[in-house]
């Protein structure tokens, strides 16, 4: 019985123990068959020095070599022997030859004053008698990195040729190319083409040597700025396009001198000389050495000579797997234009001599329109593969939406992100803003529609031919899609010429958005000074003390970089008054200069006999009192100043480049928004509120040369007519650039408009006035309060009329009941 439970228990445990007494004695038994080597266990920094290793190596035999040496091997000289002994070592000791790795992958510090250290770090102070130099970082990444521009292109050119065959070269090439410059042997002279830049060498007899001043001038200023430099005359026609797709193309490692090779071997600059910049660095090495050059030599020869002596390497039509084409074209007839009919004309690049500028422009008309073919050979090749691959996409050819390759509509997700159509007319454009119901069509809205009912009406007479003639436009909606661009439904009324009736046709049209590029713009930082200018006339006094609170408080007390001039305008001559109307407030500024012991505020006086000031003559006497590169804000008294938008505007303005005019958020009537008193103190973005008056071009910032210049194309007869906004527009040296502004916020102020201003301002006075009030619901609530309380004043009276009246009848009753 007891031997029968003992088997009971003992039949689970068994097979456990059994393989375990198993597994021990086979473990002893094999441990002496067990290499020392195989046996060895490593550590997790050998296995990670190991990986380290096999990653540096290249071959699967430098892999090998981890397990042993090769079976087979081969006589070696004494050099190879060396060589493979060290690999074996390496590989017979990976550990050390991965610390070298890691010594080798080691970030190298590079410290101003001394070379690369490759050397750790020392941890702690520095050691007596050693200082460290703190390393001027670069201010752009690709200036640490090394990262440079594309392509240079140095043309030579004459004064008998700058303003007729480099103004082609330029108008054709300079949008291709990173930098193109002009160079001649005159000092100083002038050149009609815009834009150009043009350089002037004044060494005597220099024109056989001007290639190496180019060289020179190309080691002061762009030594280490390009890729590749490219060396051509003003007597060649590039495909710039082609020319920089083909340096694109090539590794910027390379020692690249490419060219258009002649018979003798030898390249010309009519054609076209590349070089990259490792190229020129040799060159400017050994650049006093290429001067020893006789004047019978051309430049040609002096450029080539120069590059083989200083290089020692030849001009080739080769870089790479990239071919330099070039097409001699000097007996083609250009008013037949031969040269099309040429099969070397689509590859080649460069094409010289040209005989003039007019055979550069039919030349380079005709590669435009052959680009443009080949475009929209591309676009309906694309078409077509779009087309065909959307059978295998989710939702087949129905999911693709039209016009092909442009994407789908705007969906909104609620009712706020509805885009709304507007309607127009031939004459009169409908719901063009939340403010406007119908406005006549103008400026660039009617070139709008002009343009829209032109490619309509090519489109029906390319598709129908001559059947139906243009009537009238119906109807015309359209809408700006952020997805895809402008959207047009048009309606037109067609006289079928066949059946002689009117019909109607819808088309449904699309403007898409082109490529978005990233505009590069002028560096500026936010330490810029701003002199805030601020006029104040008779309407304007009794505000300005808080202005001066106001400024005392966020611009003085916080340090900010900033002045003010204050200019007091005396209209209509009252600065012939006994009584200084401005006394007070002069004597609040003198007040705030001594207690903070600062000139940061000023005044002057413009005196004028008219009740209208022109913004040009109060900035013509404002001008004189600031330098050129003083950056100016014209303000008002009821703006609040802050901080961010002074820095916004430091941002905005840019010296001869931008200039900014914001749209500004304008409180609406207090007493109209608020319901209870006192008014709260601060300016909310909210639409009950106020309102972006974009009317409004009270506020302006930029520079006073940029001011100055501009004020030049302004005649003195018509200073009247012109604004500040109008002035720079016409001006087009500089971007305006107008935008909304959220930080600049303006308390209310009642708007009084000038008859006697130009009719432009006067108009759009009275439309700020209008809107300057309340918006429109609560307009309409202040109305229909007005007309219910104006109901019960007439509800009120005619009771009291009737109580008055009761009397006077009971009388009356009282006097007939007597009688009879």
């Amino acid at each position: 019985m007891v031997i029968r439970k003992f088997r009971l228990c003992w039949r689970p445990v068994a097979p456990c123990i059994i393989g375990l007494c198993l597994g021990i004695t086979f473990s002893l038994i094999y441990v002496p068959f067990i290499s020392e080597q195989r046996c060895s266990v490593k550590t997790d920094e050998e296995k990670q020095l190991e990986l380290i290793k096999l990653r540096e190596t290249k071959s699967l035999h430098v892999q090998e070599r981890f397990a042993g040496p090769p079976p087979q091997a081969a006589v070696l000289d004494s050099s190879q022997n060396q060589k493979r002994t060290q690999q074996d070592n390496n590989a017979q000791n990976p550990v050390n030859n991965a610390d070298n790795i890691n010594k080798k992958n080691e970030p190298r510090l590079k410290l101003q004053g001394q070379g690369n250290v490759h050397d750790s770090i020392p941890v702690g102070p520095p050691a007596p008698g050693i200082k460290f130099h703190k390393m001027a970082r670069p201010r752009y990444i690709s200036t640490e990195l090394g990262i440079r521009e594309k392509l240079f292109v140095a043309v030579i050119t004459s004064p008998e040729s700058l303003d007729t065959l480099a103004v082609a070269f330029n108008k054709s090439v300079a949008h291709h190319v990173t930098k193109l410059v002009f160079f001649n042997n005159k000092k100083s002279m002038n050149y009609a083409g815009s834009g150009m830049t043009v350089i002037g060498f004044s060494q005597a007899n220099s024109e056989h040597i001007l290639p190496l001043l180019i060289l020179k001038y190309l080691g002061d200023h762009y030594s280490n700025t390009f890729d590749y430099y490219m060396f051509v005359s003003d007597k060649t026609y590039v495909r710039g396009e082609k020319v920089f797709d083909l340096v694109s193309d090539i590794s910027v490692s390379e020692d690249v001198y490419l060219g258009a090779v002649q018979k003798d071997g030898k390249c010309t600059l009519d054609g076209g000389v590349i070089i990259s910049q490792s190229m020129l660095a040799m060159t400017l090495k050994k650049l006093k050495e290429c001067y020893n050059v006789q004047k019978e030599m051309s430049m040609e020869v002096v450029l080539e000579r120069c590059l083989l002596q200083s290089t020692g390497k030849s001009c080739k039509k080769f870089a790479g797997d990239q071919t330099y084409s070039y097409l001699q074209v000097a007996e083609l007839d250009y008013d037949n234009m031969q040269i099309l009919h040429n099969a070397r004309l689509k590859p080649s690049i460069a094409f010289a001599p040209m005989p003039d500028d007019i055979s550069a422009y039919k030349l380079h008309k005709y590669f435009c329109q052959m680009d443009l073919n080949t475009t929209l050979q591309e676009i309906e090749q694309t078409k077509e593969e779009i087309l065909y691959l959307s059978q295998f996409a989710p939702g087949g050819k129905s999911s693709l939406s039209w016009p092909i390759g442009v994407p789908e509509p705007f969906k909104p997700k609620n009712r706020f992100d509805v885009i709304h159509w507007q309607y127009f007319t031939a004459t009169h454009l409908y719901f063009d803003n939340d403010y406007s119901n119908e406005k006549v069509l103008s400026g660039v809205n009617k070139l709008d529609v002009n343009e829209v009912i032109k490619l309509a009406q090519d489109k029906l007479a390319k598709k129908y031919k001559k059947r139906y003639s243009f009537s009238r436009l119906v109807n015309g909606y359209r809408r700006f899609d952020p997805y895809r661009g402008m959207e047009y439904i048009v309606d037109f009324a067609l006289v079928d010429n066949i059946e002689k009736k009117t019909i109607e046709k819808r088309l449904h049209m699309v403007r898409p958005l082109g490529h978005v590029e990233i505009i590069p713009m002028p560096y500026v930082t936010e330490n810029t000074q701003v002199n805030l200018i601020l006029p104040v006339s008779d309407e304007d006094k009794n505000e300005l003390g808080s202005f001066l609170d106001s400024y005392a408080q966020n611009c003085l007390d916080a340090g900010d970089n900033t002045n003010l001039l204050i200019v007091f305008i005396y209209k209509n001559n009252s600065h012939l008054l006994d009584e200084d109307k401005f006394y007070v407030l002069k004597s609040m500024i003198t007040y705030y200069n001594n207690k903070y012991h600062k000139e940061k505020i000023r005044w002057v006086n413009y005196e004028t006999a008219s009740i209208y000031v022109p913004d040009l003559m109060l900035m013509d006497s404002v001008s004189q009192h600031f330098l050129p590169e003083s950056l100016l804000l014209l303000s008002t008294v009821g703006m609040d100043l802050a901080t961010e938008f002074f820095n916004r505007v430091r941002m905005n303005s840019i010296l001869n480049w931008q200039v900014f005019f914001p749209i500004g958020f304008w409180q609406y009537k207090p007493n109209l928004i608020y319901d209870k008193r006192p008014y709260p103190t601060s300016i909310d973005l909210k639409r009950n509120v106020g309102h972006f008056d974009v009317y409004s071009y009270e506020h302006s910032s930029f520079y006073n040369k940029d001011y100055q210049e501009a004020r030049k194309s302004i005649p003195s007869k018509e200073v009247n007519n012109y604004d500040l906004f109008r002035m720079f527009l016409k001006h087009k040296k500089v971007h305006v650039l107008r935008a909304i502004e959220p930080t600049l916020k303006h308390r209310y102020k009642t708007i009084s408009c000038i008859q006697s201003s130009p009719k432009y301002i006067y108009e759009r006075c009275r439309i700020r006035r209008l809107e300057a009030l309340a918006n429109r619901s609560q307009l309409a609530r202040l109305i229909f309060e007005y007309e219910e309380k104006m109901e019960k004043l007439k509800l009120k009276k005619k009771v009291i009329f009737k109580a008055d009246e009761s009397p006077a009848a009971n009388s009356k009753n009282k006097k007939t009941a007597q009688k009879s």
